[in-house]
């Protein structure tokens, strides 16, 4: 697997490593694990789970847009 270098501030590193679950986990699978695929929101939030009421998520629709 390729692989690319990062510089990573003091602090990043610190929150990144705090992901962590295990000490044998690498930041990369952390990463892959955190974040999601997609940046955009409107989809992140059509395709989670929904735990909010119907009102809820309809202000949240609006307060997005």
């Amino acid at each position: 697997m390729a692989s690319k270098t990062v510089n990573l501030s003091e602090e990043a590193y610190k929150r990144l490593r705090e992901w962590k679950i295990s000490d044998d986990e690498s930041f990369s699978s952390v990463i892959v694990r955190v974040l999601p695929k997609s940046r955009d929101l409107k989809k992140l939030l059509e395709d989670a789970e929904p735990d909010l009421t119907e009102e809820e998520a309809e202000k949240l629709k609006k307060d997005i847009e």
